[in-house]
């Protein structure tokens, strides 16, 4: 179902609630909680898929995926932090958003003052800063678990004069791995360092670390400082670089991709969706720990041994550098957990044979369990309903907030409408 207006998303609401029948919502449709069996797809993206520029704000509608609303304030050269891409929508923008801004200036839900939110029983309710009662409590949940309690249908977020940001990036042996987890939490605000272990063409027989330096400064010195600090990962490694190269681009547009460069330093191709008549599609698995800057030479061991496992060379684990700006909002202040973090660290299992689906998903639930020791927390946008960890990483997701999310969730929804997060 495809709704015009708002007026439309709460009828839809208030008869599914009044009939029993369950609803999922789809906004930028990156996530598997998109569509569920036996419910309602409520598709936010055929009609409410646009973004207004508002002075320093930005108006977003609640099928905008980022890449739309980025676009609306280019003109201005102003942004607003995202995660990797800029397929997702609000169901990211509402849960986290991890990019290489997040060390400057935090997530993408840190820059939301304002959203709209039609409730199960069909009420539409404005929320920000200002609300208190049940509506403030209400603003505080949909700052981290907004899918649990309500459809987002607008939501306005604070935007930023972003300059060129520097990158650096770096194609080195897993032996730089410890160095790397040494070095990264040293850096200051400015500078994120992000890394992915996986396969290229550059190196046909081995895995490799993809070193990702991102400085948000214009100060040389400060790029300097990023780049020495990149070159002393680099000089981790026991053998040359198979790849090096400099940039400088507009955020985010203007960046080289997230992932691996191929043979000759070719680019990625960038990550897309999935069109109807595509073909054959590939499976994907995800899970994402939060960590501390406890990572180590035993871990960085552990994770090395893990990615020469791998069921299939598109397999990769990520680190995505948190810290910084992330830690200057309490973990309680928001419904979002996990401040406290220095990497988010996705773990992508990714499979074209059906034949290694089995393979490929417990490599990656074995991975998340070899991080334990470090881990802090569970990034919540990576929740799947219906598995036999998902009480564990839920718990693990929103640590001491869960309980005050759960009675919201149970007082606006208590007939469970919403396809459920919080099992």
């Amino acid at each position: 179902m495809a709704p015009r207006t708002v007026d439309d998303v709460a009828s839809v609401m208030s008869t599914a609630t009044a009939a029993g029948v369950r609803v999922a919502v789809r906004g930028g449709g990156l996530s598997s909680n998109c569509v569920a069996d036996g419910a309602i797809m409520l598709d936010l993206s055929q009609h409410l898929s646009a973004a207004r520029p508002d002075g320093d704000r930005v108006v977003t509608d609640g099928g905008a995926t980022m890449t739309t609303m980025l676009r609306s304030v280019a003109p201005a050269r102003r942004a607003v932090p995202i995660g990797v891409v800029g397929h997702t929508g609000l169901g990211m923008a509402t849960r986290g958003g991890v990019g290489c801004l997040t060390r400057s200036l935090g997530l993408t839900l840190d820059h939301l003052v304002g959203v709209e939110l039609v409730l199960p029983s069909g009420d539409v309710v404005h929320l920000s800063e200002r609300n208190s009662g049940d509506e403030g409590d209400l603003w505080w949940a949909v700052q981290g678990g907004a899918p649990s309690v309500g459809v987002v249908t607008s939501a306005v977020f604070r935007t930023h004069e972003i300059g060129p940001v520097w990158v650096d990036r770096a194609v080195v042996g897993l032996d730089a791995l410890a160095t790397y987890f040494r070095i990264a939490p040293e850096l200051p605000r400015h500078t994120t360092m992000s890394a992915v272990l996986g396969r290229t063409s550059l190196s046909p027989d081995e895995p490799v670390l993809l070193l990702y330096t991102a400085c948000s400064s214009q100060h040389d010195s400060a790029i300097r400082q990023a780049r020495s600090a990149a070159s002393a990962v680099v000089a981790g490694a026991g053998s040359s670089p198979l790849h090096r190269s400099e940039t400088s681009g507009r955020y985010p547009a203007g960046l080289p991709e997230f992932a691996i460069p191929g043979a000759d330093g070719a680019e990625p191709n960038p990550i897309r969706l999935p069109q109807p008549g595509d073909g054959p599609r590939g499976s994907f698995f995800g899970k994402a720990a939060f960590t501390g800057p406890t990572l180590d030479a035993a871990a960085a061991d552990t994770l090395a041994d893990r990615i020469h496992t791998a069921p299939t060379r598109a397999c990769r684990i990520d680190f995505q550098h948190t810290g910084g700006a992330l830690a200057d909002v309490d973990d309680t202040a928001t419904a979002f957990w996990g401040r406290a973090s220095e990497w988010s660290i996705p773990v992508n299992a990714i499979w074209d044979d059906a034949v290694d689906g089995e393979a490929c998903i417990a490599w990656a639930r074995d991975t998340l369990r070899a991080l334990a020791a470090h881990t802090v927390g569970v990034y919540n946008v990576e929740l799947r309903p219906g598995l036999p960890e998902t009480e564990t990483e839920t718990r693990a997701a929103y640590g001491g907030n869960l309980a005050r999310l759960r009675m919201l969730q149970h007082r606006h929804d208590p007939a469970a409408v919403l396809v459920p997060l919080l099992q």
